[in-house]
């Protein structure tokens, strides 16, 4: 038998994405070659690892055998070429990190100025990706790290070490010209207002996310209408400063950088709030560098400012006690 360490890599992603077409996009392999290999290797092994189904492909009881192995080994195998590395005077490593930019440009700085003290000749690459993709770069191989929100967690990824390393509220972005501070009731609301108001940016982050925001904008805002869907907080953001409609978002995407802020009104809701954990393989969750990286996303995690964020209109408070 004759099985090599890219094969079982293939395996793997294949084996956590059930789809050959997922897999070639984490691995960044064509998808013919990604089945070849597949198919090498289970004439080299002698049985089907896979099922394959019309959309989806599961594993075979010699597929989960080896599935329950392989991350055994690739773990062993990376783990040693990282401890190689050390024994290296001309090599830097590398810490391939994946978030979001909106939380990338907040809580990176001041994470790597605590992770160079002990570690200067490590580099961070960091790939702004959403959390589905980063979840996949992980299983892929393809990051060390990645910071996510726990509510886009599936039950199928507790493979990895988690950390919380910040929590924020959910709040509504309103332009700087419409305020409902002093609103009592949606009939006082002026025209200008309810127009704006009924004009809603979604996100594309799931489905789950996408019916928990349409929901709540139903149930306090009653008639309302999906404009735009973008996978960007600061696109958004953008359309809301252009007074073009309202979004429901974390506070900290509203933020830009250090003390600044997008030039919009932020209000308190009663969607609950954001919670930002850190993700790791289990096999690396001790092991240096990721373990220090992880360490100090977390301390940068206290130190991170929220921008101001105004109480509930009350004419939204009186929809949510119904």
């Amino acid at each position: 038998m004759a099985m090599t360490i890219h094969q079982l890599k293939i395996f793997w992603a294949v084996a956590q994405a059930k789809s050959y077409t997922k897999a070639s996009k984490m691995l960044g392999l064509a998808q013919p070659s990604l089945s070849q290999q597949i198919s090498k290797l289970e004439d080299e092994v002698g049985a089907r690892l896979f099922n394959r189904g019309f959309s989806k492909i599961s594993l075979t009881d010699a597929g989960k055998f080896l599935s329950s192995k392989a991350e055994q080994i690739i773990a062993g195998i990376e783990e040693t070429e990282q401890g190689l590395k050390d024994f290296s005077d001309n090599t830097r490593g590398t810490l391939k990190v994946g978030m979001l930019s909106s939380v990338a440009r907040n809580i990176l700085p001041t994470t790597m100025k605590i992770f160079s003290h002990n570690f200067p000749n490590i580099e961070i690459n960091v790939l702004e990706v959403a959390p589905a993709e980063a979840i996949d770069l992980l299983y892929a191989r393809q990051l060390n790290v990645a910071v996510v929100a726990e509510d886009s967690l599936a039950a199928s990824n507790l493979s990895f070490a988690k950390k919380k390393i910040f929590s924020d509220p959910y709040v509504l972005a309103t332009p700087k010209t419409v305020k409902l501070e002093n609103i009592k009731k949606k009939e006082d609301l002026n025209i200008s207002y309810k127009k704006i108001l009924s004009s809603i940016i979604m996100f594309e982050f799931g489905s789950q996310h996408k019916k928990r925001i349409d929901d709540w904008f139903k149930k306090n805002l009653e008639t309302t209408k999906t404009i735009a869907f973008t996978r960007s907080y600061e696109v958004a953001l953008s359309m809301v400063e252009a007074e073009l409609g309202v979004v429901a978002l974390p506070a900290l995407t509203a933020v830009v950088g250090s003390n600044r802020s997008y030039d919009v009104n932020l209000y308190k809701t009663n969607l609950l709030d954001r919670s930002l954990v850190s993700l790791t393989p289990k096999q690396y969750e001790n092991v240096e560098p990721s373990k220090s990286f992880t360490d100090s996303l977390k301390l940068a995690g206290t130190k991170l400012t929220l921008p101001n964020i105004k109480e509930t209109p009350d004419f939204i408070k009186n929809f949510q006690n119904l």
